[in-house]
C-alpha cells in the first residue's frame, strides 16, 4: 500500500492554496476599478453587472465537466490550463478597446476561473481523504475566499489606484504566469495506487454516477452553495461600487470593507472544520451557519435602506461568518457521501452550479435592479429571502454521514 508522507500532503495544500489565491485576480481584481471602466466606456449598470456575470456563467459551465475530466487526466493538468486561460483573459481585458473586448476577456477569465476553483479544491480533497481530514483540508482551502479577497480588493487595488486599470490589469497577469511556473515545477497529483484505494473504499452500490451527483447531500451543498456565491458576487462587484458611489469612500477603503465579508470567515472555516471532523457530524453546523447568513443579510440590507454604510460595513463580516462555517461542511458533506472516484465530480457539480445560478444571476439581476429603481435595496431584499431558502431551508433535508475508517487510517 502505498504510504503518503505528512509533508508532501501539506506542500500539495500550500500549493493549491496559493494556485486558488492567484485566481482572485482574474476573478474580482478588477472590480474597485467598475466605476472608472464604466466611466471610461460609459457602461450601464446593468452592462457592468454583466461583465462579472458573465465570468461567472463561462466558469460554472466548465467546472463540472472539469471534475470529470480531472479525474481522469489528473487534476493538475487541469490546474496548469486554468492558470494559462486566466493569463489570456487577464491580457485581453487589459488591452480591451471596447465592451465587447472587456466581454471576451471576461469569459476567457471565467474559463480559467471555472478550472481554478475545481483544481485546488479536488486536489485537497485527494490528498487528505484517506486520513478522513477532509473537513480540516477544505476548511483551510475555503480561508483563500477571506485572503483572496484581501489580495485581489485591497492589495491589488492600490496596484491598480497606482498604475491605472489597465496596466494594473497587465501586472496582474505577470504574477499568473509566476504562479503558472511554481505550479508546473511542483505540484504533484496523488499517487495513482492511493486514489485508486480511495476509489474503490465503498463504490458496490452499483449506483451510476449521474445518480450520485442527485443524491440528498450533493443537491443541499448546491443549493448552499448557490446561496454563497450569490452574496460573495453581489458583495464583490457592487459593495465597493455601493460604498464609493453613495458613501464616498475612497476606492481602497471600499475594497478592504467588501474583502471584510471574507476575512471573517477565515478562523471559523478552519475552526469549524476541525469540529465537524472530531465530531463526525455537519448538518447542524451548517443549519446554524445558514440562520446566520440569514439574520445577518437582513440586517446589511436594513443599513443600505437606511443609508447607514458604517453598519453595512459591520455586517459585512457578520455574514462572512455563516457563510465560511456552512461553505466547506457543505462540500465536505457532499465529498462524503459519494464513491471516492467522484470527488472531483462532485466539487465540479456544487461548485459549477454555484456559479452559474449563484454567480451569474445575483451581479446582474443587482444592476437590473439599479437601473430600473435607482438604488440597490430590491435587490438585497430578494437575496434575503433566497438565503432563507437556500442556505437554512434546505439544509435541513440533509443527512449526515459517517463512513467507516480504514485500519491504515486509524493506526495514523
Amino acid at each position: 500500500m502505498t504510504k503518503t508522507s505528512p509533508t508532501t500532503k501539506w506542500v500539495m495544500l500550500s500549493l493549491s492554496y496559493l494556485v486558488l489565491i492567484a485566481c482572485f485576480i482574474p476573478y474580482i481584481g478588477w472590480t474597485p476599478s467598475l466605476l472608472e471602466i464604466s466611466e471610461e466606456l460609459s457602461l450601464s449598470a446593468s452592462q457592468a453587472g454583466l461583465l462579472a456575470s458573465i465570468t461567472a456563467l463561462v466558469g460554472g459551465i466548465i467546472l463540472p465537466f472539469a471534475g470529470v475530466i480531472g479525474d481522469k487526466i489528473g487534476i493538475k493538468k487541469i490546474i496548469l490550463v486554468g492558470l494559462v486561460a486566466a493569463i489570456i483573459g487577464q491580457f485581453v481585458f487589459a488591452l480591451a478597446p471596447d465592451y465587447g473586448m472587456l466581454m471576451l476577456g471576461r469569459a476567457i477569465s471565467g474559463l480559467g476561473v471555472g478550472l481554478l476553483f475545481v483544481g485546488p479544491y479536488t486536489m485537497a480533497i485527494n490528498w487528505f481523504e484517506r486520513e478522513r481530514k477532509s473537513g480540516i483540508a477544505l476548511g483551510v482551502m475555503f480561508t483563500t475566499d477571506g485572503i483572496g479577497s484581501v489580495f485581489a480588493l485591497y492589495l491589488f487595488a492600490i496596484v491598480l489606484v497606482a498604475f491605472g486599470w489597465r496596466t494594473g490589469s497587465t501586472i496582474g497577469g505577470v504574477f499568473l504566469i509566476v504562479v503558472l511556473v511554481i505550479a508546473a515545477l511542483f505540484l504533484k497529483d496523488v499517487p495513482p495506487a492511493q486514489a485508486d484505494e480511495a476509489a474503490q473504499e465503498s463504490d458496490t452500490s452499483g449506483r451510476s454516477a449521474i445518480s450520485w451527483l442527485f443524491s440528498r447531500n450533493v443537491l443541499v451543498a448546491a443549493a448552499f452553495f448557490i446561496g454563497e456565491w450569490g452574496i460573495f458576487a453581489v458583495v464583490a462587484v457592487w459593495m465597493p461600487t455601493i460604498l464609493i458611489e453613495d458613501a464616498g469612500w475612497s476606492t481602497t477603503a471600499a475594497g478592504f470593507f467588501a474583502s471584510c465579508y471574507v476575512l471573517a470567515g477565515v478562523a471559523t472555516s478552519i475552526i469549524f472544520g476541525l469540529i465537524s471532523d472530531s465530531l463526525g457530524k455537519r448538518k447542524n453546523l451548517i443549519l446554524l451557519a445558514g440562520l446566520a447568513m440569514t439574520l445577518f443579510m437582513g440586517a446589511l440590507t436594513v443599513s443600505i435602506a437606511s443609508g447607514n454604510y458604517v453598519f453595512a460595513a459591520i455586517c459585512l463580516p457578520l455574514v462572512g461568518l455563516g457563510v465560511y462555517t456552512g461553505m466547506p461542511l457543505a462540500l465536505a458533506l457532499a465529498t462524503e457521501s459519494v464513491p471516492g472516484r467522484m470527488a472531483g465530480a462532485v466539487n465540479g457539480f456544487v461548485l459549477g452550479i454555484g456559479f452559474i445560478v449563484g454567480g451569474f444571476v445575483y451581479p446582474y439581476v443587482m444592476g437590473l435592479v439599479k437601473d430600473s429603481t435607482g438604488d440597490y435595496v430590491l435587490g438585497f431584499v430578494g437575496m434575503v429571502v433566497a438565503t432563507a431558502l437556500l442556505n437554512l431551508c434546505f439544509p435541513f433535508l440533509a443527512k449526515d454521514v459517517r463512513r467507516a475508517q480504514p485500519a491504515e487510517a486509524l493506526a495514523r
